[in-house]
């Protein structure tokens, strides 16, 4: 025999607001639809309108003409009812965790073993159709607009549906209590102004990290003297023979200067000929005669070639990606604090 099984909104944010359907749903009606952009000036050559595909919408369900009655009982269906289900459009401070939310209660619509959509309660829309001789209401009709939203919004504590431990049956500890929507919007404001403040520093150091694997304004340094003095060249990534050599003119370096992401290759004799010797930046030598590596290649220098290196500037590229993220999220929590603070007054 099959066991009647009643459709339920469980909310993972506490126990005391889940909700049992007192009769079931005839229909449950899904939506899903993508986002495109049109232009009444963009045509094909055939005429036909062009459009850009932008994203994918939250999928949404409805439950119409959803029946409560208790009449037989004569108790109020607004208090049995209607009122519990008025909680569902309610704004509270949710805990995400970290911090806490003002927003809706998030729920999971389930009927049987079928778990249908984690949501919110986008609209309540309910009528009262039958009062007893005293006007207490006594019958309901309830529809209800669902919306899909992400496990985001919910704390790492948040409850996991048990189908014996529905509403005050569930005796496991219960997430955070919520708190009120001010004390909520306290919470949020110091958290949106700490990913402002702390976003930039963040984007900014991680900057500085990618500035020490290569830098792209980078340019190999020459000097005719020790300790970066006298006439001086400098150059980027290619190959230099001795007509390249500028002011330094040829066989006179004795100090030099390599960028972070950068190989230079030294050649005793002009067309990349002779002893060679490479160095890695980021490198300074203040007086090559110094440096055993070096040493022979003061004042007798005729060609050279500045190399970049690829996994140096790989990386560079990913955490400029990186500060640009944490940027872009900064700016976006100082927008955001600054509109909630004209919100809040």
């Amino acid at each position: 025999m099959t066991v009647l099984e009643k459709a339920r909104l469980f909310c993972p944010d506490s126990s005391s607001l889940d909700f049992q359907f007192m009769f079931n749903p005839d229909k449950v009606q899904f939506k899903e639809a993508v986002k495109v952009g049109e232009s009444e000036s963009a045509r094909t050559e055939s005429g036909r309108p062009k459009v850009s595909f932008e994203y994918p919408k939250a999928r949404s369900l409805r439950l119409k003409k959803v029946m409560f009655d208790t009449y037989e009982s004569g108790e109020d269906i607004m208090a049995v009812y209607i009122d519990p289900l008025r909680q569902s459009v309610q704004f509270q401070g949710y805990s995400t965790g970290d911090t806490y939310l003002p927003r809706p209660p998030i729920y999971k619509f389930i009927w049987g073993d079928k778990d249908y959509i984690t949501c919110f309660v986008e609209k309540l829309d309910y009528k009262l159709t039958m009062f007893l001789a005293n006007g207490t209401p006594v019958r309901a009709e309830v529809n209800l607009s669902l919306k899909e939203v992400d496990d985001s919004f919910l704390s790492s504590e948040a409850r996991s549906y048990d189908a014996e431990l529905f509403g005050d049956r569930d005796t496991r500890t219960q997430p955070p209590a919520a708190i009120s929507v001010s004390e909520a919007n306290e919470y949020y404001l110091a958290d949106l102004k700490e990913q402002c403040e702390s976003g930039t520093d963040e984007a900014e150091a991680k900057r500085e990290e990618a500035k020490e694997n290569y830098d792209p304004e980078g340019k190999v340094q020459l000097f005719k003297h020790s300790n970066k003095q006298g006439d001086s060249v400098e150059f980027g990534e290619g190959e230099f023979d001795r007509g390249d050599l500028g002011d330094l003119g040829n066989d006179n370096m004795t100090s030099f200067f390599v960028p972070a992401g950068y190989q230079v290759t030294f050649y005793e004799d002009s067309n990349f000929s002779g002893t060679s010797v490479s160095a890695v930046g980021e490198l300074y030598i203040a007086n090559v005669r110094d440096d055993s590596r070096y040493d022979r290649f003061n004042d007798d220098l005729s060609s050279l070639v500045v190399t970049v290196d690829e996994d140096a500037k790989d990386r560079y590229d990913e955490l400029m990606a990186e500060a640009d993220a944490l940027e872009s999220g900064a700016q976006a929590a100082c927008d955001e604090y600054q509109e909630r603070q004209d919100w809040y007054g």
